[in-house]
């Protein structure tokens, strides 16, 4: 099995504890199911409470710091660009709660973007959550090919818990789908396109692109479709970026980081990501062991083991302002006293040592740009100034 089928594999096994913890209650998430493979019965779904709670506290955790990037100055027009996104559904939240103050990017392997194209054309309350007309460019055989058409205006309901997605209450929503049925040829020639991405959906508010995440080396490489410069941004890397080698990482961020701070663009750029590290400690030892097996490697899981390194290489690519928390941490400082005792009912969590171990090892990290200033004390500043209330570990 080649490596990059092994990474696209990852997303299932990352679908299936998210769907496990949603069916235990840990939160309302009626989106996962859509997503599930066919020859998978929900029903036998199930994952121990340690790895439920896990889950939990990263989907916590992401969401919180999400939120608060678009609430913080609400009135200002914000992007999302999600690297490695897969079969996430926190768009089909996202946009219909900010509609016209949010463009959302997901960017990952072409099959994936396809696939998860073919989802969205498929599933009328996936294709509704999206404000504005809706065009796709993939094969879906089971719909006809048609001109663009207007579809009834439906009622979606999203998450009705706030810890877990953002939408809350009802949304009347219009969308129209063009689809081509023609998969996989954007109109850009191969000198426009050199890396032959994708976009097989695209709208004024949400973007899939199929694109192999280590050709985005330079700041030209990341205009793709509809990425505006001139917005305050927040890329979002969830267990995605560990799997390229450091270099190939750091070359990525890079190329973000100099597209959005360059003479032509004042934005501010921002990061959440969430990974493992070894911690140099045999459970790191034993976890990288577990993983090689499976044919998974984490390389930077070895070349930045602690949250401290993880930092320290974010602070040298460009992030000034930075911040990190491993999931103990924000299990423990970041829940309330309501909240827990809701998750602690849910399920006997008899092994909470090796929880705290477990989780211990897997690092959130929220980071962004800041203006220019002669000062080492780099604060949160503008669209990102609400993190600076979250508890933060270093």
């Amino acid at each position: 099995m080649s490596r990059n089928k092994i990474v696209q594999d990852t997303d299932s096994d990352a679908l299936l504890s998210k769907f496990a913890a949603e069916r235990a209650g840990y939160y309302h998430d009626p989106l996962l199911k859509l997503f599930l493979p066919s020859n998978i019965d929900p029903a036998h779904v199930h994952k121990l409470p340690l790895f439920n709670r896990g889950t939990y506290v990263r989907v916590m955790a992401v969401s919180k710091l999400i939120d608060q990037f678009l609430s913080t100055t609400s009135d200002t027009k914000k992007q999302i660009i999600s690297l490695g996104a897969g079969s996430d559904t926190r768009p089909f939240y996202l946009l219909p709660k900010f509609r016209s103050n949010l463009i959302y990017h997901e960017l990952d392997f072409a099959v994936s973007a396809r696939q998860k194209a073919e989802l969205v054309a498929k599933h009328a309350v996936l294709k509704d959550a999206i404000p504005g007309p809706v065009e796709y460019d993939v094969h879906t055989p089971d719909l006809p090919q048609r001109p663009r058409r207007w579809s009834a205006a439906r009622s979606f309901v999203p998450s009705r818990e706030p810890a877990s997605q953002s939408g809350h209450g009802p949304h009347h929503l219009h969308s129209s789908g063009s689809i081509n049925t023609h998969p996989g040829h954007n109109s850009l020639s191969q000198a426009q396109n050199p890396h032959g991405f994708e976009t097989p959906l695209k709208s004024p508010s949400y973007y899939i692109h199929g694109v192999d995440l280590r050709h985005l080396v330079t700041p030209a490489s990341v205009q793709l479709p509809g990425i505006d410069f001139s917005l305050p941004t927040l890329l979002v890397s969830e267990c995605c970026l560990c799997y390229l080698e450091p270099d190939a990482s750091d070359a990525v961020l890079a190329a973000f980081i100099k597209a959005f701070t360059s003479p032509s663009s004042s934005s501010q750029l921002g990061i959440v990501s969430y990974e493992p590290f070894s911690s140099d400690d045999q459970f790191g030892k034993v976890m990288i062991h577990n993983l090689a097996i499976r044919g998974i490697s984490i390389p930077t899981m070895m070349a930045f083991p602690t949250l401290q390194a993880q930092v320290a290489r974010l602070r040298g690519l460009g992030f000034k302002a930075a911040a990190a928390g491993d999931l103990k941490y924000v299990h423990d400082w970041w829940i309330n006293g309501d909240e827990m005792q809701k998750i602690d009912a849910l399920e006997l969590l008899d092994e909470r040592e090796e929880f705290d171990l477990l989780v211990a090892h897997y690092g959130i990290y929220w980071c962004s740009t800041v203006p220019e200033s002669d000062s080492s004390d780099y604060k949160f500043e503008g669209p990102f100034g609400g993190w600076n209330d979250f508890p933060r570990q270093i």
